[in-house]
């Protein structure tokens, strides 16, 4: 027992120490989003540049700010991003500006999210994918959204005898509607090995006598009277598995659901919702006229195509949706990709907005652009990989951007299944501002003519290697290997001229998808060459030549045993190295990965077997998406290191350097003497402690602001809490007393589990 206790106090010593050391660390930088720096592309000053970038793109209306404007929440499905714009109609072109400290309100979402009203109360409520089925948040927010928990661990339905999860996979997007007319919210969707729609009604009202509550019955197991082939996007019209067709004894006998998205729609101005019906692989959706009702739905005509003028036609799956995207009262049609593959659909000029012209119950609906807020920030595709770097020699730091790839074209292959091709380039965006103010413009979407390689993950690295003076540029790219391409300019300034580029440079490989960059390290008197890889790892090659004529060598393809691939969500890893230096003159290593969080590596040695010191998994908390490229560089010498971060999602989230916050343990507004946390660091169960007693608020959050659980206690100063069980890393509690003027109290909190 005494060794058990002894270990227990170690451990916990021990994740102290380690908390601290993080804290010491990455209390070295301070960062906060840099919205306002100019970006102009063809002569247009962009409203949201730095918003990161989208490719699946799926929509909820909510006033965010409390202003009595409906705001604009958009979830991205690739990286699970969660985007928040502020509705400004006379100063923001498509009537939204990017506002990501919102974000915070939102719990984690995962594969989909709609925000709708179950329960009256005109404050939007929070359906997403839940493992099993479907998450409920209720919005209890008076002033700003405040999502709770109203279902645990999903919502259940009465099936035969028993309730049982109402099931919804991560390849469905359901509809949930008022179908029977009596406020509360039903949903149909698809089951989960079947052809035919399922409704589940929710029995709130007819129990209980309102809509506060989510109970469920299945009704309805062909709703619709319609079938999906299970191989393709065929529909079968007036069949049930009950009935005794040769369709419906074909579905049985082949029992596949690959995935389908749901829009109720009144297409003929009729008063009865129909249905338009995305489905995998497949580009337009399937447009189903419902002659029955809503309830009883009966669908007995397919059209051919919808709308009529510009029918949708988008690539992969699409998800369509009705939003009032301009607080006009009408409601607008926005279509984008649901398709959770990253290696399909266009990833740029895939959120098509129709608008509603029609002055009758019958809508008409036009296409107004295929780009919705794409065209207001910076998206070079699938994938974005900036690089800080004077390229010009004009003083100014510029911004390069490679990229996954641009959508060349979709095909069926033989077996039935979409087949996408993308070519890669490079973005060059020039510095036009100041030392101290800088700004970007577009000065070449095709920077070197690299999409002339037909490949894909062009990554560039630059520094001089032959010695004349002038930047060379070396590109990474998905066979692993380097494109050198020559600096020929007559002088040192103005955009490179380069000869002809020299393929599978000097025969190196990093391995699939390498990332390079040319650094000196520490101890070194020639620039080394580092690269990341689809490994998650770094090769180091070293540079045994001279300044005019460097010749690289492979020393390990395990460079500091660094390792960023978490197998919780791949078995890859898309590393991409970024060596900075902190203000006090450490040489730091910072890495991007496929999970998305990036990595601080201390005590970066060329050392044989050297082992890098884990500074932080998940550096500052800062979360962007997946495939996170980090590029670090001082943009308005104010000696603190700026930040472009690119990220799967094809954009760029550029952070200001500033003074760092605090580390350790404190925070601001908080008293050691009033609230304490014990033990902290902890499993996710710790006590709290305040400095009397009385009825108590206590949240907790995580570092982007998202509540992850909220209790209310009465009369007393000590409280157990139980976290959930959230991911492992640091988070907030705040401490406050309903009714008092006394300010809120925050203190930090790590759970280790």
């Amino acid at each position: 027992m005494k060794s058990a206790v002894t270990f227990c106090i170690a451990v916990f010593l021990l994740c102290i120490a380690l908390t601290e050391s993080i804290a010491q660390e990455t209390g070295k930088f301070g960062f906060s989003f840099w919205l306002d720096l100019p970006v102009s592309v063809n002569n247009d000053l962009l409203e949201n540049p730095w918003t990161g970038g989208i490719n699946n793109a799926q929509f909820g209306k909510i006033d965010l700010n409390n202003d009595g404007n409906q705001d604009l929440v958009v979830f991205d499905r690739h990286g699970d991003r969660l985007l928040t714009f502020l509705f400004e109609s006379v100063s923001a072109y498509n009537g939204y500006k990017y506002h990501p400290e919102y974000r915070r309100y939102f719990p984690q979402i995962q594969h989909w999210m709609q925000l709708v009203d179950y329960n009256g109360d005109g404050r939007p409520d929070l359906f997403t994918y839940t493992p099993g089925g479907i998450m409920v948040y209720k919005n209890e927010g008076e002033n700003t959204p405040v999502f709770e928990k109203a279902v645990d661990p999903y919502i259940t339905s009465l099936q035969g005898s028993i309730f049982t999860n109402l099931l919804v996979t991560y390849v469905d997007y359901p509809a949930i509607a008022d179908l029977d007319g009596d406020g509360d919210l039903d949903i149909l969707t698809f089951w989960g090995l079947g052809s035919y729609v399922d409704l589940h009604r929710n029995m709130s009202v007819e129990l209980y006598g309102n809509t506060d509550s989510l109970i469920y019955h299945k009704v309805e197991g062909c709703w619709g009277q319609f079938a999906e082939n299970p191989e393709s996007n065929i529909i079968y019209l007036d069949t049930c598995y009950q009935k005794k067709s040769v369709a419906s004894k074909n579905i049985i006998s082949d029992p596949k659901h690959t995935g389908s998205t749901f829009c109720l729609i009144d297409i003929n101005g009729d008063g009865i919702r129909d249905l338009l019906l995305g489905d995998v692989d497949y580009s337009e959706p399937a447009v189903l006229i419902n002659g029955g009702s809503d309830f009883d739905a009966l669908m007995t005509e397919q059209l051919p195509a919808f709308p009529q003028t510009d029918p949708i036609n988008i690539w992969s799956f699409p998800l369509t949706q009705l939003i009032d995207t301009d607080n006009s009262g009408k409601d607008d049609l926005m279509v984008s990709p649901f398709d959770p593959s990253l290696t399909k659909g266009a990833g740029l000029n895939n959120i098509w907005h129709y608008k509603n012209i029609s002055e009758t119950s019958e809508p008409d609906y036009r296409l107004m652009s295929t780009s919705f807020l794409q065209n207001t920030m910076l998206d070079m595709g699938m994938g974005a990989y900036p690089v800080l770097f004077d390229v010009n020699g004009d003083g100014l730091t510029d911004l390069v951007t490679g990229n996954y790839g641009k959508l060349d074209s979709c095909n069926m292959n033989q077996n039935g299944q979409l087949k996408c091709y993308y070519t890669s380039s490079l973005s060059l965006f020039l510095n036009n501002g100041t030392t101290t103010e800088p700004s970007f413009y577009l000065a070449d979407d095709d920077f070197a003519g690299t999409s002339s390689l037909f490949l894909k993950g062009l990554y560039p690295a630059f520094g001089d290697l032959n010695g004349d003076g002038r930047p060379d540029m070396l590109l990474g790219n998905e066979n692993g290997d380097f494109i050198y391409y020559q600096n020929i300019s007559s002088g040192a300034e103005g955009v490179p001229v380069y000869a002809a580029p020299q393929l599978s440079y000097q025969g190196l490989d990093a391995g699939a998808y390498s990332t390079p960059v040319l650094v000196k390290l520490p101890g070194e008197s020639l620039p080394a060459l580092v690269s990341g890889n689809a490994e998650g790892k770094l090769c180091y090659f070293k540079n045994s030549g001279t300044f005019t004529s460097p010749v690289f060598s492979l020393v390990t393809d395990f460079f500091g045993k660094v390792n960023v691939t978490d197998t919780q969500v791949s078995y890859t890893g898309y590393s991409v190295p970024c060596f900075v230096q902190s203000n006090d003159g450490e040489f730091l290593l910072l890495v991007g990965s496929e999970s998305g969080r990036l990595f601080l590596f201390g005590d970066v040695s060329t050392l044989p077997d050297a082992s890098f010191t884990v500074l932080s998994n998940h550096f500052l908390y800062i979360s962007e998406g997946i495939r996170t490229s980090p590029a670090v560089g001082d943009l308005n010498g104010d000696t603190f290191p700026d930040m472009a971060l690119g990220n799967y999602s094809g954009g760029v989230v550029m952070l200001k350097g500033q003074i760092p916050g605090p580390s350790g343990g404190e925070s601001s507004n908080f008293d050691q003497n009033r609230v304490k946390i014990i033990p902290n660091p902890n499993d996710g169960v710790f006590v709290i402690e305040m400095g009397k007693i009385a009825g108590w608020e206590v949240r907790l959050t995580d570092l982007q602001g998202r509540m992850v659980k909220k209790i209310k206690a009465s009369e007393t100063h000590r409280i157990i809490f139980d976290s959930g069980r959230p991911e492992a890393g640091l988070y907030f509690i705040t401490v406050h007393e309903p009714g008092s003027i006394s300010r809120p109290e925050t203190v930090k909190v790590m759970i280790t589990r």
